[in-house]
């Protein structure tokens, strides 16, 4: 293999194939490593992957002689990071069937980094059989993961649900795209009459190395194979293949509340500025996290937002701001409701501006939050326990 390329399109693949590639101490040493694949189109093709997310990067080449070999992915991001020369010469045998070194030249450097051979990289599972493509905007699909990704679990024992869920059945008008913890839910409801039907869910940290490559992307085409264990999403210079996590979700709908004791309207402006300021009350370390109680005050169109400290079975409020809402349905009752403090802060940071409905059941039941101005879009959270309280 040797081939001439520019040494600022190296840093840009290195960061974006960084994604993928695991520690040199990994129990399959070739995980660590990049595949470089210099073709006779002129074209130098790099991937990597962790066997659940493959990367793939595509630039222009002068290739001398085509050929693939698979280079140490440390040394290799240490040298092309911050690399501007305008020709940088790569250079490795043609035939390797054990460990070796391939020959990086650039304005009068020259380095010898460790190689194993291509054959041992992982490919993808192309034998899979997978729908034809959608066409679908980059900016769209990015603003709708990015509605509902807070809402997934961070906790990795907790299967499905550390990813985002996609699921139209037919007959649906539009994809679900759902994420949850089980104790919150957000959903975000995308129109479009050409997805086919899903039932799949993908890892949160794979979308996120997604998100920034479909930011800037006009056009994204994505695949799904038939048995929805295996996506795909690519443009000209790039593609990403995710395989599904194992696992059934759980019937979502059934949990969206319908009917309502109160219902009032506010705008983020207002609220999210008073629960950024609470945020001093964080308890440290492995403590229950920040409580906030929402006070509906009767006959007036206010409510307090209360901080709460939680301490050997009471809690004191230690921090409270009255803000302006506007009573949507039924009259001004007194109504008192607790939530995880990030539950809230997380939502409504993500919708930073605009009007917002509550829609409230018992103070033991989940509330609905809801964009005005976007009903495809809507919060599930499950209200906390407040010590002392029936």
């Amino acid at each position: 293999m040797k081939c001439t390329v520019a040494g600022g399109a190296l840093e840009q693949a290195a960061r974006f194939l960084a994604a993928a590639t695991t520690g040199a101490r990994t129990t399959l040493p070739i995980l660590s490593h990049i595949l470089l694949d210099a073709r006779d189109d002129n074209t130098l093709r790099m991937a990597s992957t962790n066997l659940t997310l493959w990367l793939e990067w595509t630039i222009a080449a002068e290739v001398e002689e085509a050929g693939q070999i698979a280079v140490a992915g440390k040394e290799w991001r240490s040298l092309v990071t911050g690399l501007t020369s305008p020709s940088v010469e790569l250079e490795a045998p043609s035939e390797l069937e054990m460990a070796g070194r391939m020959t990086m030249r650039f304005d009068g450097g020259e380095y010898k980094l460790p190689v194993l051979p291509a054959d041992e990289f992982p490919v993808p599972p192309e034998e899979v059989p997978m729908h034809e493509p959608i066409q679908i905007s980059g900016r769209r699909l990015s603003e709708a993961l990015r509605k509902v990704m807070f809402a997934a679990s961070t906790d990795p024992t907790m299967g499905v649900f550390t990813g985002v869920h996609f699921r139209k059945e037919e007959g649906d008008e539009y994809l679900d795209i759902v994420a949850t913890d089980t104790h919150r839910l957000a959903l975000f409801r995308l129109e479009d009459e050409n997805f086919p039907t899903m039932n799949l869910t993908l890892p949160t940290s794979a979308l996120k190395v997604l998100l920034p490559l479909i930011d800037k992307t006009a056009t994204v085409n994505w695949r799904i194979s038939e048995d929805n264990t295996l996506v795909e999403f690519s443009d000209e210079q790039w593609r990403v293949l995710i395989t599904g996590l194992a696992g059934t979700y759980a019937n979502y709908r059934r949990v969206i509340p319908q009917q309502f004791i109160h219902q009032i309207k506010f705008r983020v402006e207002e609220i999210l500025p008073a629960l950024r300021r609470m945020t001093v009350f964080k308890p440290s370390g492995r403590r229950q996290p920040l409580r906030v109680i929402l006070r509906l005050v009767p006959d007036s169109s206010s409510m307090e937002i209360v901080a709460i400290d939680i301490e050997m079975g009471s809690y004191e409020e230690v921090g409270k701001e009255t803000v302006r809402i506007e009573w949507v349905s039924g009259s001004p009752q007194p109504y008192t409701i607790a939530f995880q403090h990030p539950y809230l802060m997380e939502f409504l940071s993500t919708l930073k501006a605009g009007e917002v409905i509550a829609n409230f059941q018992e103070p033991t039941q989940a509330a609905l939050w809801q964009p005005v101005n976007d009903q495809r879009w809507l919060y599930i959270v499950m209200p906390m326990h407040l010590p002392g309280a029936e």
